[in-house]
C-alpha cells in the first residue's frame, strides 16, 4: 500500500496542530478504465493565517459502502498548490487587498472492482476558523470530504466534478450570480442544493486517532453534520436578503445579497443521477469570506420589508438612503401626476396626493460610469384606527360576553382576538366581534384584539373582569345557653377573592355585628332570631340573606353570693361565720380550702387549723343546667410578739449558753448587737440564730458587761416595721 510506502515521510506531521487556515474542499474520483479509479482530493487554506502550510501528505481512507468496513488508507503527497484569483463582480468594484485563498492537489489512482456497497472515500482534518459566525463554538468544529462509489459499479462510474473554483470574498450588500455548477463526464443528470458541512477530526493533539487534529486515516461513516448557530440552517447558511441566498437546482448558479460582514461556512451537494436514480454525491464544503471593503458605489433604500411602519403612516414618506460609496443621488418618487417628483437630498421627504402603490428610483453617483440603480414599490396606507367595546354580566353564570369592533377598515380584514384566558370558545378568535363569549374559571383577563388591512397591523388591549358569584354559607347554631355564655357564629360564603363582602348579623337582641364570623354574648334571657345577609358592593353586585326564627334559647343565670364575716382572723380565734344570699338558684356548693363541700344553706360556721389565706368557692346552680360562682379569701394570722431575755452566760455549761429571741407574726425581722463603744459585736436576720457570746459569733469572745440591742420586725399582717431597743447583760 501507498501509506507503507511512505510511511517514513508521516513521523514528523503525526502530531499536526489544528489546522485553523483551512477554508473548505472536496473529494471527486474519474473512471480511468478496468476499475481504476483517479481520486482528487482539494483542500483550500487562508494565505493570510496563522495556522500550518498545507499537509505534505494527505490521509485518504476507503471503507465498504456497505458495512463501513476498511478497504484501503493512503497518505498522498501534495501534487500542486496555487492561489486563488481575485475576482470583482463588476468592473466598478475594488476588492479589499487583504483577502487570498490557495488551492491545494491531492491525486492518486487505485484499482476499487465493483462490489455491493460500494465504496465512500473520505479525508479529514481538524479544526475550523475561530472567527466563523454561523456556527457555534466553530474551533470545535472540523471537516470531513468525502465523496461515494456506487454500488456495483460495473460500468466505472466518474463522479461530477466542479466547473470553477468559489471566490474568494463575496461584497457586503452587492448582488452576486456565482457559477457552481459541475460537469460529469458520463452525461448523468445534476441536482444542485445547499447541504450540511460535516465534521470529522477533533483537538486531542496527543493523538493520531479519529479525535486527533490530522487523523492518521479518516473515520467510517456515518459522518456528523456541522450544526449551526441560531438563525442560520444549511440552506439559510449566510445574513442575506433582497434576494436571500438560494441556489438554481438544475444550473448550479448561486445567487443572493449578503448582508452582514462575517465568515460563513456552507456546503453545496451536487447530486447525480442516471434514469432517475441516485448514482452519487459530491460535497464542496467552503467558507464565504463577506467584506465591507469593497469598494463600490451601491444604491439602497430603506424599504418597507426594513421598516414596515412605512405601510400605514399615510401619504407621507420620509425616505433613508443606504446607498454606500456614493456622494451624489437622484430620486424619482413615482408619482404619475407630477414631474416635479423628484430630489438630489439624500433623505428627502415627499407627500404623495393620496394613498397607492409608488415605484420609487434611487440613482448613486448619477452620470457616473459607475453609477448604480435600484428600485422599490411602496404601498401607502393611511393608519388603522380601530376601539372595542365589551359588553356582558360580570357575575360568573350570567357572563356571555359580546366583543364589539369598530373603526376605520376594510370588510376585507383580518382580526385576531385574544381572550386572555380559556373560554367555551377557545382561548382567541379571528371573528370580527365574538358573541356569548364565556370563561371558564372566574378572573382577570388581558384580552387584545389585532386588526390587520392593507398590510397595516393595528393593535389594541383591554381587560375582562369575570367574578364569582355570591354564595351564602355560615354556621349557626341551634342553642339553649345560659346568659354570658359566648355563641360562635361563622361565615363561609363564597365570594371573589378580590372582593371585601359587607356582613350584617342581626343577634335579635338589639345588637349586630359586621364582622364576617363575629361572637356574641347575650346579657338577658330570652328566644333569639338570627339574620344573617351578605352583600357585594363592587365586581358582581348581588346581596343574599338568611333568617334563623327562634335559633337560640337563652336561660337566666343565678347570682353566687356569700358573706364571710370577719374575713381575717387570729389562728388564736379561727372562725368565721358564712351567710349564704345567692339569688335564683335550686342549688348551692361552698367548697372549703380542706376539701370539704357545703351544700346549701342559709348560714354556716367554719374553723381553720392553720394559719395562711385560703379560697372559698361559691356555686349557684339553677334547673336549666346555669351557674355563677365567686372566689371569696379568708386570712388566718399569727399575732405579733416579741420576747427577748435579758441576760446570758455564754460559759459552756450548756444553760443558758446563747442569747436567742422569739418571734412570731413576722415576715421580716433583724437584730444588731453594740458594745458600751458603739460598737457592732453581733449581726443576724434570723430570729433563731442567736449569739453565742463572741465577737460576730466567730471571733474572740466579748467580755462580760452590758450591751445595747436593736430588733426590727415587720408584721405579717400590716406589712409595717416594729422597733425595739434594749440591753442585754453577758456573764461569764
Amino acid at each position: 500500500m501507498i501509506k507503507k510506502l511512505l510511511l517514513f515521510f508521516c513521523l514528523l506531521p503525526a502530531f499536526a496542530g489544528y489546522a485553523a487556515h483551512l477554508v473548505g474542499g472536496e473529494i471527486t474520483y474519474k473512471c480511468v478504465g478496468n476499475h481504476n479509479y483517479e481520486v482528487t482530493l482539494i483542500v483550500y487554506r487562508d494565505c493570510f493565517s496563522s495556522g500550518a502550510e498545507f499537509d505534505p501528505l494527505a490521509s485518504i481512507t476507503i471503507y465498504d459502502g456497505g458495512n463501513n468496513s476498511l478497504v484501503q488508507d493512503f497518505d498522498i503527497p501534495i501534487l500542486s498548490s496555487n492561489k486563488l484569483p481575485v475576482e470583482a463582480p463588476t468592473n466598478c468594484t475594488t476588492l479589499p487587498p487583504t483577502v487570498c485563498t490557495e488551492r491545494a492537489v491531492y491525486r492518486f489512482t487505485t484499482h476499487l472492482p465493483p462490489r455491493a456497497g460500494g465504496y465512500i472515500i473520505a479525508h479529514q482534518r481538524c479544526c475550523r476558523n475561530a472567527t466563523i459566525v454561523n456556527v457555534p463554538n466553530p474551533d470545535d468544529w472540523g471537516s470531513t470530504y468525502h465523496a461515494t462509489i456506487p454500488g456495483n459499479d460495473t460500468g466505472c462510474n466518474s463522479s461530477p466534478v466542479f466547473n470553477d473554483t468559489p471566490p474568494v470574498v463575496l461584497c457586503l450588500d452587492q448582488p452576486l450570480q456565482l457559477d457552481m455548477s459541475a460537469s460529469d463526464a458520463d452525461g448523468d443528470s445534476l441536482y444542485y442544493g445547499l447541504c450540511n458541512p460535516l465534521h470529522g477530526g477533533g483537538k486531542n493533539s496527543t493523538s493520531t486517532g479519529f479525535d486527533s487534529p490530522k487523523p492518521d486515516m479518516a473515520a467510517p461513516p456515518p459522518y456528523s453534520p456541522v450544526f449551526y448557530a441560531p438563525g442560520f440552517t444549511p440552506q439559510n447558511p449566510i445574513t442575506s436578503a433582497n434576494p436571500v441566498m438560494a441556489i438554481n437546482p438544475h444550473t448550479g448558479i448561486l445567487s443572493g445579497r449578503p448582508t452582514a460582514v462575517g465568515q460563513y461556512v456552507f456546503a453545496i451537494c451536487v447530486s447525480e443521477y442516471r434514469s432517475g436514480v441516485l448514482i452519487s454525491t459530491v460535497r464542496r464544503d467552503f467558507r464565504f469570506n463577506v467584506s465591507d471593503a469593497c469598494q463600490a458605489t451601491i444604491s439602497q433604500m430603506e424599504t418597507q420589508l426594513m421598516n414596515p411602519s412605512t405601510l400605514c403612516d399615510g401619504p407621507q414618506l420620509n425616505f433613508q438612503n443606504l446607498s454606500r460609496f456614493a456622494t451624489s443621488y437622484f430620486w424619482d418618487f413615482g408619482d404619475p401626476l407630477t414631474n416635479g417628483d423628484t430630489s438630489r437630498l439624500k433623505n428627502p421627504t415627499y407627500i404623495y396626493p393620496d394613498t397607492g402603490s409608488y415605484t420609487v428610483t434611487l440613482i448613486a453617483n448619477p452620470g457616473d460610469v459607475c453609477a448604480d440603480t435600484s428600485y422599490y414599490t411602496f404601498k401607502l396606507n393611511f393608519p388603522l384606527s380601530i376601539s372595542t367595546t365589551v359588553t356582558g354580566d360580570v357575575c360568573f353564570d350570567k357572563q356571555s360576553f359580546i366583543f364589539n369592533l369598530t373603526g376605520d377598515f376594510s370588510t376585507n380584514a383580518k382580526y385576531f382576538w385574544d381572550f386572555g384566558g380559556a373560554t367555551d370558545q377557545g382561548a382567541n378568535s379571528t371573528e370580527a366581534n365574538p358573541k356569548n363569549v364565556n370563561y371558564i374559571e372566574p378572573g382577570s383577563y388581558p384580552i387584545s384584539v389585532t386588526v390587520e388591512d392593507f398590510g397595516c397591523s393595528k393593535q389594541i388591549f383591554d381587560t375582562v373582569e369575570v367574578y364569582a358569584d355570591l354564595k351564602l354559607q355560615h354556621y349557626v347554631p341551634a342553642l339553649n345557653i345560659c346568659v354570658s355564655e359566648p355563641v360562635y357564629f361563622r361565615d363561609s360564603s363564597i365570594t371573589d377573592t378580590r372582593i371585601d363582602p359587607y356582613h350584617y348579623w342581626d343577634f335579635g337582641d338589639g345588637t349586630a355585628s359586621n364582622e364576617p364570623s363575629p361572637v356574641h354574648t347575650y346579657t338577658e334571657p330570652g328566644i333569639y332570631t338570627i339574620e344573617h345577609s351578605v352583600q357585594t358592593l363592587t365586581g358582581c353586585k348581588d346581596s343574599v340573606f338568611e333568617r334563623f326564627i327562634n335559633q337560640i334559647q337563652v336561660y337566666p343565670n343565678p347570682v353566687s353570693q356569700l358573706d364571710i364575716y370577719p374575713t381575717t382572723v387570729s389562728i388564736f380565734d379561727p372562725t368565721v361565720n358564712l351567710t349564704n344570699y345567692s339569688e335564683n338558684y335550686d342549688l348551692t356548693r361552698t367548697y372549703l380550702p380542706d376539701g370539704e363541700v357545703l351544700e346549701t344553706f342559709d348560714m354556716q360556721t367554719i374553723t381553720f387549723k392553720d394559719t395562711g389565706t385560703f379560697a372559698l368557692k361559691h356555686v349557684a346552680m339553677n334547673d336549666f343546667g346555669c351557674r355563677d360562682s365567686s372566689i371569696y379569701l379568708v386570712t388566718v394570722e399569727v399575732p405579733l410578739n416579741i420576747y427577748i431575755p435579758n441576760s446570758f452566760t455564754p460559759n459552756g455549761d450548756g444553760i443558758n449558753d446563747i442569747f436567742t429571741l422569739e418571734v412570731t407574726g413576722s415576715e421580716k425581722f433583724s437584730i444588731r448587737i453594740f458594745n458600751r463603744w458603739g460598737e457592732m459585736v453581733y449581726e443576724s436576720f434570723d430570729p433563731k440564730e442567736g449569739w453565742n457570746g463572741r465577737i460576730l459569733n466567730y471571733f474572740e469572745p466579748a467580755p462580760e458587761g452590758l450591751y445595747t440591742y436593736q430588733v426590727v420586725v415587720r408584721t405579717i399582717k400590716h406589712a409595717r416595721d416594729i422597733k425595739k431597743h434594749g440591753t442585754i447583760t453577758l456573764i461569764r
